[in-house]
């Protein structure tokens, strides 16, 4: 194994050493995540979740293990440290797949518009990546943090996969989708591998409306041979859908091919804000068809900065409404709380709340796997720069040599640091992060009840 960049390459002879080198870096962190915790303890779900990896995947037990060595917090009070975090998070994001004759090169491109509360990149930085490689395991390339969660976007082997929640009623325990998604990148080479993984489980899902969407996942995955499909699950049911013959694919915060009445799935009759992920389905499928045959960085760009509601799929719930007219919430693939204002100035505290929740887009990335190369976008793609950056070589991709132009993952942002991370949920946030963590959790509780109360009525 080569040496690496530390901050972005994370690397171990095995699971165990690598969970000790995630442990020892981000030793603060989660001891500020810990004390988070306040009266909650680690109980029967922790225990049933280790007895499970356990009997399924015991490297990442002992992965946990690690972590806990290095950074002195019991395995079971990691696996709450997790959960909480992952329960807490608003997430909401607009994705496409496309190849062959869709595309103008004729490879694969993914993209993924990352939406969530503004928070969240103090969390997650300016640059959101890390390389994680295991001795005789597939590297692959990660979005997210290493000690709480890393979601594999791109593999050496060029299995690619993007990723948006889905709230669902249909829950129960199994391997989290972060699990799933990394047995998956460091052990297969194209879709179907993957899809075994995910159609096999035993899948965790958790039951939410609002926040807790990140414990619940819609991908799209890509592999060199051309394969291209969305994966849609709950606990009990799951359904792969393949691109047709027009080669493209688009999935956004609701189950579109799996049965919502097995899944629990919301519409718009059931919860309001999903609407808006019903346009934006609707709109990214418009521009897919539009743009057909010449998909590219600089199409794909314009695509994921479009700020055009689409309200088609909508028509079957009773919303006729036009794409010039007011817009709906979250609503725009390029995300942004258009309505917040207006929410406030009627009194709705938790319209304006849940919309600023969802309708920023914080990063944007097209993944180019047959180049090993992300285009990145720190922010909303209608006013961020887009940046190739080519992760071949960290990933050891045989015959890629990086293209001219493109940066390498130590070159982004060096006048900035932009792959530090601090801020929210550090012990450098001080009482003003603290106050607000506090609110937040207390905030998450309330909203989620009154939420599925109102389904009861």
């Amino acid at each position: 194994m080569l040496e690496r960049e530390p901050e972005i390459f994370v690397t171990g002879k095995n699971h165990y050493e690598f969970g000790v080198k995630v442990g020892e870096r981000y030793r603060k962190f989660l001891s500020s995540c810990l004390s988070l915790l306040g009266r909650e303890k680690p109980g029967a779900l922790s225990k049933k979740h280790l007895k499970l990896l356990n009997s399924q995947i015991p490297e990442f037990r002992e992965e946990l293990e690690g972590v806990s060595r290095g950074s002195g917090i019991e395995v079971d009070e990691l696996l709450l440290i997790r959960r909480l975090l992952a329960s807490s998070i608003t997430f909401g994001c607009t994705n496409f797949g496309a190849r062959g004759k869709a595309t103008e090169d004729g490879g694969v491109m993914l993209s993924w518009n990352f939406d969530a509360l503004p928070l969240m990149k103090l969390l997650l930085g300016n640059f959101p990546f890390f390389v994680r490689e295991i001795e005789g395991k597939i590297p692959y390339l990660c979005f997210g943090v290493p000690a709480l969660f890393g979601i594999g976007i791109l593999n050496a082997e060029q299995l690619v996969c993007v990723v948006n929640a889905v709230g669902i009623e249909d829950d129960g325990e199994g391997l989290s989708p972060f699990e799933l998604n990394n047995l998956a990148m460091e052990t297969c080479s194209d879709v179907s591998g993957a899809e075994a993984i995910f159609r096999e489980g035993p899948r965790q899902a958790t039951r939410s409306m609002v926040f807790g969407l990140l414990m619940n996942w819609n991908t799209i995955w890509a592999d060199r041979s051309g394969d291209l499909a969305v994966f849609e699950y709950s606990h009990n049911h799951f359904r792969s859908q393949r691109a047709g013959e027009d080669k493209i694919i688009a999935s956004a915060n609701h189950h579109q091919f799996l049965d919502r009445s097995l899944s629990g799935s919301f519409d718009p009759t059931t919860q309001e804000i999903i609407g808006g992920s019903y346009s934006r389905l609707g709109r990214m499928w418009s521009l897919l068809r539009e743009n057909h045959g010449r998909i590219n960085p600089s199409v794909a760009k314009t695509m994921v900065s479009d700020h055009i509601p689409d309200y088609a799929l909508l028509r079957e719930f009773g919303i006729e409404k036009e794409w010039w007219e007011e817009k709906i919430d979250d609503s725009t693939i390029c995300a942004h709380p258009w309505n917040a204002r207006k929410h406030l100035k009627k009194g709705d505290i938790e319209g304006a709340l849940l919309e600023t929740s969802f309708s920023w887009t914080l990063y944007s990335m097209q993944i180019q796997p047959h180049l090993g190369t992300v285009w990145f976008s720190n922010g909303n793609p209608c006013r961020a720069a887009s940046v190739p950056v080519f992760w071949g070589k960290m990933l050891g991709m045989d015959g890629l040599d990086k293209p001219a132009g493109f940066v390498l993952p130590t070159e982004f942002g060096k006048a900035k640091s932009s792959n530090r991370r601090s801020g929210l949920f550090l012990e450098s946030s001080g009482t003003l992060g603290k106050t607000i963590e506090s609110l937040w959790f207390r905030m998450i509780e309330q909203v989620e009840r009154r939420s599925f109360e109102k389904i009861g009525k």
